[in-house]
């Protein structure tokens, strides 16, 4: 296939219809799965470029689909057939040699190529024809400057050819000297022994101020150097430039990637299928995705960011300081999303970047706190004389509540989450905080006021502890409760049972704990808890449920295990109190069994918790607005509204 045809057309000298013709071909091309294809056809682009500049386009029947960008590292490899080549076909192969030499396309594997086409004029049987193609291809080198290359059309040895490159760079060795200490100065020191040097150092992933003044030194030249040197530093230097593994931020190793990046802007948008040059895409790729913020950022914070990768120490002013750094470079994001750019590597646990991450996702924690202002100010008043001091609770309140807010909240956050192992102590916490709930609603009848008092607003501080670290490590997806909203009133909908249930619950501890009792109230957050964030509390399902590990049963039967033993336990709950328990205590019992029996709702899933909910209370809302006959009509056509949308997204997905 010719040029012309893998472009559809027939062969012009427009090349406005040349580049329509390679747009429409490209677009019926996948570049991630037709690698090959894209080449040729990119191939193909420039040999009719090349053909339609020069008119050289006629007669032309042969096929050009070979790529000249194969990898060809020995022409001993080759097994070439005399008997298939012609004149014409070293002909086409000199002009696309012509082609990319004329434009000085720096991607070209010259050495490569112009092995190839020696290996195919040496098995050209008519040495006359072999002596014509050679003296013309010596005659372009010589043109282009490209002498360095005329060694592969005079040498007869095989061995010779392959290590005549090596021979040039020792005797450049010989005759030239770098020392390490000293400028570099282009007039003493030659590029061959300069580029090796820095070859080998980046092989070594040395990337000092030196390597770099070297490196720096080499790109400069490109515009002042022959073809064949700007091939040959290129070659030499990607490899070692791509391997170098760099896990945390180093303005070091940057500015290498920068100035490659400045030197070979083109790079970055072309499809190049060997490993390093693909791998070192990979790496300028992600080095100008945050380009912007480590040139804003100053040197000094580099190592503040690296305290956010890893196993680090807590250094909270540190990272106060980085944050307000943070903050005037990127003033549209907050500090965990500017961190986030930057792909740092193990940050899930470490403690300085959990502490920046409470305090920018300070708005997770508005209920929490808000409830923890009200009880806090509600519990000083009771203690000292709500008539003459309420000045003072206020005052109060407000210190520890600045205190707890700003400064307890994110270093017990980081404490929390901040070590590998955090889930187990996570698990331990949920235990004994449902168990803690639990014990203090049946000893409430025997507590005293006061003590009760101190052990309940305990309580609830640990409760909003526990909260603030389970929010912070949940996931955007956990806990989602309007996963079956399809239409907007879906959400109210949802939103009302919620608001009911809490309502409902909150009620009947209040009208247990009436008069003597009234901070029993403060346990009903458990299942309010488990009604907002079931994912979040799963691990007390299984911690109350059938908590062995057990290879054999499949998530299903354990789940059932689980809502089996936990109904057991209820029962004995029940039973012990009905047969054992004063009937003024019953109620206290009754209530630690509503706690207990609450954990079910953490094995279900958000989505079937927020479809159960709604359907619930479209019927609630339908049967207590029956008489007004045209309400539980209007719900009922929004419900069917909902259930045409859920049909319409099932059947896109």
């Amino acid at each position: 296939m010719t040029a012309w045809q893998r472009l559809g057309i027939e062969p012009t000298d427009n090349q406005r219809e040349i580049k329509k013709a390679y747009a429409k071909q490209l677009k019926l091309i996948d570049q991630d799965t037709q690698p090959e294809e894209f080449i040729l056809l990119r191939e193909a682009l420039e040999t009719a470029q090349f053909e339609a500049e020069y008119l050289i386009y006629e007669n032309e029947d042969l096929d050009n689909s070979s790529s000249i960008f194969e990898e060809n590292n020995s022409f001993n490899d080759r097994n070439l057939n005399s008997d298939d080549l012609n004149d014409q076909t070293l002909e086409n192969k000199l002009k696309r040699l012509k082609h990319h030499i004329a434009i000085q396309d720096i991607n070209f594997n010259i050495r490569d190529e112009l092995i190839h086409f020696n290996n195919e004029i040496e098995a050209y049987k008519d040495k006359s024809i072999s002596s014509h193609f050679r003296d013309q291809i010596l005659d372009l080198l010589r043109k282009n400057d490209l002498d360095d290359f005329c060694y592969i059309f005079t040498e007869k040895n095989a061995e010779n050819i392959v290590t005549n490159h090596q021979k040039i760079i020792k005797k450049e060795k010989i005759e030239y000297s770098v020392s390490s200490n000293e400028c570099i100065q282009s007039d003493a020191l030659s590029i061959p022994v300069i580029l090796e040097e820095v070859s080998n150092a980046l092989w070594n992933k040395d990337i000092s101020d030196i390597t770099f003044d070297k490196f720096n030194y080499l790109l400069s030249q490109q515009y002042d150097i022959p073809l064949s040197q700007q091939i040959e530093i290129k070659d030499q230097l990607q490899a070692p430039l791509a391997e170098i593994e760099i896990d945390d931020l180093q303005p070091e190793y940057f500015r290498f990637l920068e100035l490659w990046h400045e030197t070979y802007p083109d790079d970055i948008h072309q499809y190049n299928p060997s490993y390093y040059s693909s791998l070192l895409q990979e790496k300028l790729n992600s080095f100008l995705s945050r380009y912007k913020l480590l040139k804003n950022l100053p040197n000094e914070h580099f190592e503040l960011l690296n305290e956010l990768s890893g196993e680090k120490k807590f250094h909270p002013l540190k990272m106060l300081k980085l944050r307000k750094s943070l903050n005037k470079i990127s003033k549209n994001y907050s500090t965990v999303e500017v961190i986030d750019k930057l792909q740092l590597s193990i940050t899930q646990t470490n403690p300085n970047y959990l502490f920046l991450k409470s305090l920018s996702n300070f708005w997770k924690f508005t209920i929490i706190n808000i409830l923890f202002i009200t009880i806090t100010f509600l519990f000083f008043n009771s203690l000292i004389a709500p008539d003459n001091q309420i000045i003072v609770n206020l005052l109060i309140t407000v210190c520890i509540s600045l205190l707890y807010i700003f400064i307890l909240q994110p270093i017990l956050n980081t404490r929390i989450l901040g070590h590998p192992g955090y889930e187990r102590t996570l698990g331990y916490y949920l235990k004994y905080w449902c168990l803690s709930g639990f014990i203090l609603c049946i000893l409430t009848p025997w507590l005293p006021d006061l003590p009760h008092q101190l052990l309940s607003y305990g309580w609830f501080i640990s409760t909003t502890i526990l909260l603030s670290a389970l929010l912070l490590d949940a996931t955007p997806y956990m806990n989602r409760l309007e996963q079956s909203a399809f239409i907007n009133i879906d959400k109210w909908i949802i939103n009302i049972g919620l608001i009911s249930l809490s309502i409902f619950l909150i009620s009947v501890f209040l009208i247990i704990g009436e008069p003597d009792h009234i901070w029993f109230i403060i346990y009903s957050l458990i299942p309010i808890c488990f009604l907002f964030y079931p994912e979040s509390f799963r691990p007390l399902f299984y911690i109350f449920g059938y908590n062995k590990e057990d290879t054999n049963l499949t998530n299903k039967q354990i789940m059932y295990r689980s809502i089996g033993i936990i109904f057991f336990r209820l029962f004995w709950v029940f039973g012990f109190s009905y047969l054992f328990i004063k009937s003024s205590s019953q109620s206290f019992m009754y209530a630690a069994g509503l706690i207990l029996g609450s954990i079910l709702i953490t094995g279900f899933s958000a989505k079937n918790l927020s479809s159960t909910l709604k359907y619930l209370t479209y019927i609630a809302l339908c049967i207590a607005t029956l008489y007004t006959i045209l309400f539980p009509l209007i719900l009922i056509y929004y419900l069917y509204q909902s259930y045409q949308a859920k049909k319409i997204i099932l059947s896109s997905c």
